[in-house]
């Protein structure tokens, strides 16, 4: 059995809101790549992939600090002492759902085709492999490059190293307003976009000339050169791993610069609700805020909802994706019922039942302006839909707002009444 001074069991997925939000992105995503490469030739589906490696790149020069480092199971991993390759299998793993968040979409790009699923496989295969080959490359590239940037930017943080760096920003004021042990970190995002445009540019411009077997050259020369630097550093990589989130969790959680968290909504910015449910609502969105990130699932939804539009999707399918999106964004409040948010006597003895009716109506509504100004451009830039259809969203999500309301309050401060 584990000792009770060991952590939590090692997990590589956060939690339930972040599963749902990936999810949803994936979804949006796999939705709009397959839109948009309807009907689309062979070429244009080349073409397609190729700027979404380029996306791609642009996302694995940023994302892999940020989702590897700190590494949340350190204390854990250093009390397993597992082998350096396991811990290199440990942290790839944790990369996994990012790169699949740029394959599936991309295997969609060249195969969805209702029209002529079977036509033209083979240029689809070829243009498939060469844009995966793109994103596995700049992937890998950069998984190899942050992951062993431990050593440098404690260099770069304790004055050894930088020093031309150092020079600049004293004498001639210039420079970035970043502790000095992360510049390292930015000129590697820069670095790694740079690589990853290089080879996108040289696969393009080989397909262009009629060179197809040369265009497979660039992806896996990128392929190549990162596996050999990461073999090179699989037996020492405990030394790289722990020294990378070591200094991670020095500078960006509690040594030299703190870590901030997002600050939480004011109560004044509550001003809409009912002073009699003001204080209630604003708790209870602060609870919401901390267990679920609502904010990015909107926007994600609403940014589908956009391309959807954009690819003239059938009115009956958007009116079924809205009536999810606000079905699901109202369910949200099912959170504040749970014991750890409301234990159910205490917040009997808060509020009555239709108090707390009335104040989860309201924290349904925190999110009625973003839904309706999203609707509204949609209405603004196409033809397809009026203002009358933005005015009946509007009184959906009302209704649906105050059903999800009573549903919870009925589970949970009302059944404290009917008990007592």
């Amino acid at each position: 059995m584990f000792s009770r001074s060991l952590p939590a069991p090692i997990r590589h997925v956060r939690g339930g809101a972040s599963r749902l939000a990936y999810g949803l992105l994936l979804g949006v995503l796999s939705a709009a790549a397959l839109l948009l490469a309807a009907g689309a030739d062979p070429g244009a589906r080349a073409a397609g992939l190729r700027l979404w490696a380029l996306a791609g790149a642009g996302v694995f020069a940023v994302a892999p600090p940020n989702v590897l480092f700190p590494d949340p199971n350190v204390s854990m991993l250093q009390r397993l002492n597992w082998s350096p390759p396991r811990l290199l299998r440990y942290q790839a793993r944790r990369l996994g759902p990012l790169v699949l968040l740029a394959a599936v979409p991309a295997v969609l790009v060249a195969y969805g085709d209702p029209g002529s699923p079977l036509q033209h496989l083979g240029m689809k295969t070829v243009a498939l492999g060469q844009g995966l080959l793109l994103i596995g490359g700049t992937a890998l590239d950069s998984f190899v490059h942050f992951a062993t940037l431990g050593a440098r930017s404690q260099a770069w943080h304790e004055g050894r190293s930088g020093q031309w760096y150092a020079r600049a920003v004293e004498e001639q004021g210039q420079g970035i307003s970043l502790p000095r042990g992360l510049v390292p970190a930015l000129f590697a995002t820069t670095r790694c976009f740079a690589v990853g445009v290089g080879v996108v540019v040289a696969t393009a411009a080989a397909a262009a000339n009629g060179l197809h077997g040369l265009a497979w050259a660039p992806g896996a020369l990128l392929v190549g050169w990162a596996g050999v630097r990461l073999w090179r550093s699989r037996a020492a990589y405990d030394r790289h791993f722990y020294h990378t989130t070591a200094f991670y969790a020095e500078v960006m959680g509690g040594g030299t610069v703190a870590a901030t968290d997002r600050e939480p909504v004011p109560y004044d910015a509550l001003y809409w609700v009912p002073a009699r449910w003001r204080p209630a609502a604003w708790a209870s969105i602060r609870q919401l805020d901390r267990r679920l990130p609502l904010g990015r699932l909107v926007a994600v939804a609403h940014l589908g909802l956009w391309l959807f539009c954009i690819r003239g999707g059938a009115p009956a399918f958007i009116t079924g994706y809205l009536t999810l999106v606000f079905t699901g964004q109202v369910a949200a409040c099912a959170v504040l019922g749970t014991p750890s948010a409301a234990p159910r006597p205490f917040q009997r003895a808060l509020q009555s039942v239709g108090d707390w009716i009335g104040t989860r109506t309201f924290v349904n509504l925190r999110w009625f302006g973003p839904h309706m100004g999203s609707l509204a451009l949609v209405v603004l830039f196409g033809d397809a839909y009026g203002w009358a259809w933005v005015g009946t969203w509007a009184a959906v999500h009302v209704g649906l707002s105050a059903a999800a309301a009573t549903a919870v309050t009925l589970a949970t401060e009302g059944s404290v009444r009917s008990a007592a």
